[in-house]
């Protein structure tokens, strides 16, 4: 499996995240030599940053996050600054199972080793050279899952992403199928620039 990564900001559509992403299943169940090519995104969205979250006062902890709804942090704060940073999958080679429960009451996939994944330490929604301290190789565990997100169908796309690797709910179930049963396999995550 290839996922394909254009760089884009956590707080693109709203802070829900949009398809700008592909995830590529070569030689898929039963048919070689083919290639199956899914929308997906393979960011967070700024809905579960911190920064977006808001303070006693009424205010947000970032200002930059105002147009975003926020529904939970996660991240860790590898900075030591206060704020859990988000983060998302590093570009690389991660083995995958699929993992042993039902998450957002469908199949998903979990790396069978920690990952390393880029930390977005400024809150820009940005991962870049300029996030100190941005590689976290042991904040994350196996957590950066595949999953469905949110559907493209719906006006207000959501990707339900917090770091993980989405592909839209009308696109799950072909991609599942284009798995087969018990998959395991290499998923190379590259950044297209």
């Amino acid at each position: 499996m290839l996922g394909l990564r254009q760089d884009t900001s956590t707080l693109a559509n709203k802070g829900r995240g949009i398809y700008d992403d592909y995830i590529v299943v070569l030689n898929a169940w039963g048919q070689r030599g083919h290639a199956h090519l899914f929308p997906a995104t393979t960011e967070p969205t700024a809905q579960y940053a911190q920064r977006a979250s808001v303070t006693a006062s009424g205010a947000r902890v970032d200002a930059r996050y105002k147009d975003v709804r926020f529904k939970e942090a996660h991240g860790a704060d590898v900075d030591r600054d206060g704020i859990r940073d988000a983060g998302r999958l590093a570009a690389g080679t991660y083995f995958f199972t699929e993992l042993p429960r039902i998450f957002l009451k469908d199949r998903a996939f979990w790396a069978t080793t920690d990952q390393t994944v880029e930390r977005d330490t400024d809150g820009d929604g940005r991962f870049t050279l300029a996030d100190r301290d941005r590689i976290d190789r042991h904040g994350v565990g196996r957590t950066m899952y595949i999953h469905q997100g949110g559907p493209t169908t719906n006006p207000a796309v959501n990707t339900w992403s917090a770091g993980c690797q989405t592909v839209p709910q009308n696109h799950y179930p072909r991609f599942l199928g284009s798995l087969g049963a018990r998959p395991k396999f290499f998923y190379v995550l590259v950044d297209c620039r």
